[in-house]
């Protein structure tokens, strides 16, 4: 091999590199990390591209996963810290991303992106709060059934997070019944005065496994803004959802 082409191996493989540290990246940001002209860095990504080891996602490019893992192989649980799809959605709306799976009564978070949403913000994963206290919570608890959902409801503390926290049963109940039927869950101020935050729920084998969300200050995160807001959320549970259940 020529040093030329050792040259241009090795600055591919650097690309690859990054993808898997960064998750995703665009043109300008690969460029400029490794110090490439744009026109050589726009030669590499094509050429990993059309080999199937990258993918282009509007502006964006990720590792092609498929390249790289079988699916389903030897899988038996889900790493949420290594799924694309959250980096997209973070990138695309500009909020804080998260998600959050049911233990017991409590919402566990299992991934939080913040920007520039290149990688985890670890020091918050793993903390707990009560499910009914958020729209990640609430999202999960409208998609048990009947009777994991009395479960669950056993085990609730009535103590409100804010003032504007579901704690009475019935209404409880209700409210979920209205998420369920819509799709998503919206926490408007319920756990922390001052962000609001919208959930949707995620699945596997066809059952409530996760929520992802959004959250951000009600100055920024306004209520003519919500519905487009909402949409994107949705929109990015389902290919979670789809990414979880080719690869775990």
């Amino acid at each position: 091999m020529g040093k030329y082409e050792a040259s241009t191996l090795k600055k591919g493989l650097q690309i690859l590199d990054l993808l898997a540290e960064n998750r995703i990246l665009t043109l300008t940001e690969i460029s400029h990390m490794l110090e490439l002209n744009k026109t050589t860095a726009f030669r590499l990504l094509h050429t990993l591209e059309d080999m199937n080891y990258i993918a282009k996602r509007g502006n964006y490019f990720e590792l092609n996963t498929k390249k790289f893992h079988s699916p389903k192989e030897g899988k038996t649980s889900i790493d949420w810290t290594t799924l694309r799809n959250p980096y997209l959605l973070g990138k695309n709306v500009g909020e804080n991303v998260y998600i959050g799976t049911l233990e017991g009564a409590d919402l566990v978070m299992r991934q939080i992106i913040k920007p520039p949403f290149n990688e985890p913000f670890n020091e918050e994963i793993g903390d707990r709060s009560m499910a009914h206290y958020s729209a990640l919570g609430k999202v999960i608890l409208a998609y048990l059934n009947p009777d994991e959902q009395q479960e669950t409801f056993s085990l609730l503390q009535s103590a409100p997070a804010t003032e504007n926290t579901f704690i009475d049963p019935e209404l409880l109940l209700y409210h979920l019944d209205v998420i369920k039927k819509q799709g998503f869950a919206l926490d408007d101020e319920e756990r922390f005065l001052g962000l609001r935050c919208i959930a949707a729920p995620v699945f596997k084998d066809n059952k409530v496994v996760a929520a992802v969300a959004i959250d951000g200050p009600i100055e920024r995160m306004k209520r003519n803004l919500l519905r487009g807001l909402t949409n994107k959320v949705i929109a990015a549970s389902e290919k979670i959802t789809d990414e979880i259940n080719a690869y775990f």
